[in-house]
């Protein structure tokens, strides 16, 4: 009994172990939990309102990301927050950078502040394939992208190849709080003039807000894909419908020996493991079969336009929940019921609200609850199936 003691003992240091290797971006994804988008129209102004409809947050940390470009640790964080209405998909992130890391390859320290937010200056030129001078990344300083995948179309039809995308569409932040967006890999250009975007600079970083129209993203997904399928707009803005998506982040950083801006790193919110079933640190990230983020449309939560809202917190993991507007009898102080003139009983319309605890683990705006539970789970079953032997594979592009 001892020794079995001792053995599971073992065991369990080994699995937490390695679910602290695994769990961060360079060795392992821990994938952001499936969130519920309500149906909503927040006010694109460029500061985020919890109060105007928009989801949880899918983050963007050293657990859910994977380092896909530059061997630089991660020195930002994020939280991307989502709504929909008939006309367009919202998506908003608030950045923080300047974070402090450690550099794995040779231990090199970032202090706290030494890489901070970079406004953009003009297009990016910044690391282009030369091979293919026309891609590159919207802008020139730090840029986030929304990778999106409606109604898994792209999995559902095979493109899982190194070669297959979904449209891309890059927002970049320039001098004077200007947010432009830029869309790649399909149509390519500065698409402002066709969305609304909006952001500033804030202490920490930056934030932004941003509409895109259901109708540019389906012919966008269509041109993408050579006509190969279609997307019944219907279906897609039915409720429950399934939205795949991925969020990007290319971080730039002021190279002072060079003299210019230069790719710090890039990081994608990829899945925990590939369709093809390989881990998700292990592909580019930038794939269509890499959305990381599970999103599911819902009209039944309605955003400030309808009677019926629900509120999650991650600081208190509380959840109000509001009822559409209910009838009840007028009463007097005495508490008969008050009638008008022809003897019907008088009413009025009320709003009942609720607010309980949410449940421990559940999709939240702080960090993911349940990565270090995810982490033994994944460590065991290695264990049981390989042995205690393992090799940390860095992707690197």
């Amino acid at each position: 009994m001892k020794k079995f003691s001792a053995i599971l003992a073992c065991v369990l240091v080994l699995a937490m172990t390695f679910a602290m290797t695994v769990s961060a971006g360079p060795h392992g994804i821990v994938e952001n939990p499936p969130i519920t988008v309500a149906h909503g129209t927040p006010t694109v102004d460029g500061t985020i309102n919890e109060n105007e409809g928009w989801s949880v947050s899918a983050l963007m940390n050293a657990e859910t990301l994977g380092y896909y470009w530059g061997q630089n640790p991660l020195t930002m964080d994020g939280n991307v927050k989502f709504a929909w209405d008939d006309d367009n998909f919202y998506f908003s992130a608030n950045i923080i950078e300047g974070l402090s890391a450690v550099r794995e390859a040779d231990g090199f320290v970032y202090e706290e502040g030494s890489n901070q937010f970079n406004y953009s200056t003009g297009e990016d030129w910044i690391d282009v394939d030369t091979a293919d001078p026309t891609f590159h990344y919207g802008y020139d300083g730090d840029v986030f992208g929304l990778m999106i995948d409606p109604l898994n179309v792209f999995v559902d039809y095979g493109y899982t190849g190194n070669q297959d995308y979904t449209p891309w569409y890059l927002v970049g932040l320039f001098e004077g709080d200007v947010a432009k967006m830029y869309r790649q890999r399909v149509n390519q250009g500065d698409i402002t003039d066709q969305v609304t975007v909006a952001g500033h600079k804030t202490a920490e970083g930056w934030c932004f807000e941003a509409a895109l129209p259901w109708d540019m993203i389906i012919k966008d997904v269509e041109d993408i894909c050579f006509g190969d399928f279609t997307i019944d707009k219907a279906q897609l803005l039915a409720n429950g419908a399934l939205v795949k998506a991925s969020c990007l982040y290319q971080d730039r950083f002021i190279d002072e020996e060079a003299g210019e801006v230069a790719t710090f790193g890039r990081y994608i919110t990829a899945p925990t493991t590939l369709p093809d079933g390989n881990p998700g640190h292990m592909g580019s990230g930038d794939h269509a079969m890499s959305c990381g983020i599970t999103l599911t449309l819902s009209k039944e939560l309605k955003g400030p336009e309808g009677d019926d809202t629900t509120t999650q917190q991650g600081g208190d993991d509380t959840t109000t929940q509001q009822g559409g507007d209910e009838t009840e009898v007028v009463t007097d102080e005495k508490g008969n019921a008050v009638t008008d003139a022809s003897g019907n009983k008088v009413t009025q319309k009320v709003n009942k609200t609720t607010t309980k605890k949410a449940t421990t683990g559940t999709s939240t705006g702080g960090n993911a609850a349940q990565t270090f539970d995810i982490g033994i789970a994944v460590a065991l079953g290695a264990l049981a199936t390989s042995g205690i032997g393992f090799v940390a594979i860095k992707k690197r592009r």
